[in-house]
């Protein structure tokens, strides 16, 4: 019995130490936790509040993104539709010219020109001499078209500053493509580093914290019940050996055998406790190292963002520079194109104008002629009047006359009066050729027929 006494108190002594192992074991692990469970709870609302500033942050420049695509769609269209019009335009102001190319001054206009000026040249003191008449006359021999009075370069140079101000807006537009691509790359690395935080914070971290907590407690008291247990055993089975060597007498040793056999029960029950100590430090360890990388992603991207924040205020600076740039660029264009559309009108109206003189020249000349006849006429019949008058004053004097004295009625010998029709000013108006004069009423008719 004593030799079955001695097996049974080494084994118990031997599963106490191990039990004792166990526990410390588990007594090591639930104090790191406890550490892990603090960092949690310290730095999750840290995590919480970091996460959520940074997302509004990286929202901030997806705003500025935005602005910046709109601003641009802005130019682009602008662009597109102002190209579109200045194109329009400057098609209609070249049908309208080479219309003027092909619309032949009369000759009989021209020539009529240079004959005013021979004549007001003869009444001008001299100092010019030939030269400057031959001038003159090469000048009015060149405009033989309409577009000869057109101030081509004028036009030209319209043109090139309507041309050189949408330029400016094609520059504006590949500044802001090159603004926004530089924006899309700094929020494509901010996305994907937003994307690295896989911690959800829909979770109660307390509750989390408080549930890993009660399981450790719960085993470690269970694990220190068992050592407890362990021990109150060894000590019945160690002093039950000392009674035997002290004691002749049998003892009863049943019930610690029973109690021994369950030994390793016992202990199996301690190494599951134990395992789910470490399981669960495991987990709270892992949700730990989970939120310190996370913390440190987390001051990573607050760092790209402040680095960002500094070149922020020059990409806003260039986006305003950029809008107030436009809308002093479009302003002009649109009042260069307003001046194309004008002066397009200008030179229809110079060409209906031209037909609208030769009609005038026609019907002034005709009013003049008509005048010219009654004129003619009513002179004529002025002039029967003052013969016959002539003739009835001879009568007179034939008859009665010549015995009065003459200092009787000294008025009574006066001629009769006669009369004259003298024009205010000569016309100077060429006569227009019935060809040119065809034309003109062509194309008026035309003008009439495209009005609404």
């Amino acid at each position: 019995m004593e030799q079955e006494l001695i097996e049974l108190t080494s084994f118990s002594k031997k599963t106490l130490q191990f039990g004792e192992n166990l526990c410390s074991k588990a007594d090591n692990c639930v104090k790191d936790c406890k550490v892990d469970v603090e960092n949690i709870e310290k730095i999750c609302p840290k995590l919480k509040f970091l996460w959520g500033e940074l997302e509004a942050q990286v929202q901030s420049v997806e705003k500025l993104k935005s602005f910046a695509e709109k601003q641009n769609e802005i130019l682009q269209q602008f662009y597109a539709n102002k190209e579109q019009e200045l194109t329009m335009l400057t098609n209609e102001l070249e049908n309208t010219l080479q219309n003027l190319r092909y619309k032949h001054v009369d000759i009989s206009i021209r020539e009529n020109a240079i004959a005013l000026e021979k004549s007001t040249r003869e009444n001008t003191p001299p100092g010019g001499g030939d030269f400057i008449e031959k001038d003159y006359n090469n000048k009015v021999e060149e405009k033989i078209t309409l577009y000869d009075y057109v101030e081509e370069q004028s036009v030209q140079e319209l043109k090139d500053k309507t041309r050189e101000e949408i330029s400016a807006i094609v520059n504006y537009h590949n500044n802001s493509l090159k603004l926004i691509e530089h924006i899309k790359n700094h929020l494509i690395q901010f996305n994907e580093m937003l994307e690295t935080n896989t911690i959800s914070f829909e979770e109660s971290v307390i509750e989390f914290s408080r549930d890993k907590c009660d399981i450790l407690d719960k085993e470690t008291r269970s694990m220190a019940e068992i050592l407890v247990a362990l021990a109150k055993h060894y000590d019945q089975v160690a002093a039950a050996l000392k009674t035997c060597q002290s004691n002749t007498e049998r003892l009863d040793i049943s019930v610690l055998k029973e109690d021994t056999d369950y030994i390793p029960t016992i202990v199996a029950d301690l190494q599951e406790s134990l395992q789910k100590i470490e399981s669960t430090c495991e987990e709270v360890r892992i949700r730990n190292h989970l939120y310190q990388v996370s913390y440190d992603d987390a001051v990573k991207l607050f760092m790209e963002l402040e680095g960002f924040g500094t070149k922020m205020e020059g990409f806003v600076n260039t986006m305003k520079e950029l809008e107030a740039d436009f809308e002093k660029s479009s302003t002009v264009v649109d009042r260069y194109l307003e001046e194309i559309y004008n002066l397009n009108l200008w030179y229809e109206e110079f060409s209906r104008s031209y037909d609208y003189m030769i009609i005038e020249i026609d019907r002034r000349n005709r009013v003049r002629e008509r005048h010219e006849k009654i004129a003619e006429e009513l002179l004529a019949k002025l002039d029967g009047l003052y013969i016959e008058e002539a003739q009835q004053r001879e009568t007179f004097f034939q008859n009665q006359g010549r015995y009065l004295p003459i200092d009787l009625c000294p008025p009574i010998q006066d001629p009769p009066i006669k009369y004259d029709i003298i024009p205010q000013y000569i016309s100077r108006l060429p006569t227009i050729s019935s060809k040119t004069l065809t034309e003109a009423q062509e194309s008026i008719l035309k003008y009439r027929e495209r009005i609404p």
